[in-house]
């Protein structure tokens, strides 16, 4: 058997693995849309795609509020 992290496709797809893409899949999977997320978080949908699209980083503090949002671990999101 060969483990997983060491396939040439995990690594592949382990490399596309962004914070913003992180986050996107969390929001999609808790069924909210931009505007629904930016109004919870008190800020703009533009700002929320910013993030999604690697255009910004997500602070810490961000990362907290978003991790309390969607019941993961901060990590998830830096």
């Amino acid at each position: 058997m060969m483990n997983v992290e060491d396939m040439e496709w995990y690594r592949e797809e382990r490399a596309k693995d962004t914070p913003g893409r992180s986050l996107r899949f969390y929001r999609r999977l808790k069924g909210m849309t931009q505007p629904e997320l930016a109004a919870v978080l008190g800020t703009t949908k533009q700002f929320i795609s910013n993030l999604e699209n690697d255009r910004k980083p997500i602070s810490r503090m961000m990362a907290k509020k978003l991790s309390e949002i969607f019941d993961v671990p901060a990590s998830r999101f830096i």
